[in-house]
């Protein structure tokens, strides 16, 4: 017979996209992104690789397409942040580059060393999925927004909600989009993420998208 798992099901989550292959701006904000003031937003991480984010759009002019690898961030074995990544970014490569982003007047992994943050690798060994006519050319830069301080932040161009360099800042005026659905599904060993937005925030040359999570703080 065969064995069932049962599975978590994450509805809001602090989501990061990344845009095109190996971002490292994605990758640096989203591995120093809330350590200011002493906090620790995370004290574990996992590295995904060969799956499938699966990602709906009603609007074809938004152009994401599904990712095959991700790394859960956790705090108290819970999981806190994600970041789905594109099927041929050099993961490890990426994050050896976010892991030596100066901070606090040494590097990033020296902190992480410090606060004994773990890691594990694991490989879901999935067949990749692709939408029919993908383009990772013309892919929109997008910031999933979960929360009011960090949506402050992204309306100003900031990936992070700690005060850093990395974002997308061509245009700072955005407008509003009530009618826009966008799903992310992706299974890993332990969990299932379902994350639905229903609207908006669009700049005005069109090139970075903040949609708003359906189940978080921000409709509430």
């Amino acid at each position: 017979m065969k064995e069932f798992k049962i599975m978590k099901t994450i509805k809001t989550i602090d989501l990061w996209t990344e845009q095109h292959e190996n971002h490292y701006e994605c990758f640096n904000g989203a591995f120093v992104d809330g350590f200011e003031n002493n906090k620790i937003p995370f004290d574990e991480y996992k590295i995904i690789k060969n799956c499938n984010c699966i990602i709906n759009v009603n609007q074809n002019d938004i152009h994401i397409s599904n990712k095959h690898n991700a790394i859960v961030f956790y705090k108290n074995k819970m999981p806190v942040r994600l970041i789905v990544i594109n099927k041929n970014t050099d993961v490890n490569k990426c994050i050896e580059v976010a892991l030596n982003q100066y901070f606090k007047g040494s590097i990033l992994k020296d902190y992480y060393d410090k606060l004994k943050i773990k890691f594990s690798e694991i490989d879901m060994k999935e067949e990749s999925i692709f939408k029919e006519n993908d383009d990772i050319t013309k892919e929109t830069d997008i910031g999933s927004c979960d929360r009011w301080k960090l949506l402050y932040n992204m309306l100003k161009g900031s990936y992070t909600e700690s005060d850093t360099s990395y974002g997308n800042f061509a245009s700072d005026k955005y407008e509003f989009i009530p009618n826009l659905f966008i799903k992310y599904e992706l299974t890993t060993d332990k969990e299932r993420f379902e994350i639905e937005h229903k609207c908006a925030f669009i700049n005005t040359i069109k090139t970075r998208l903040i949609p708003i999570q359906e189940d978080s703080d921000l409709t509430k």
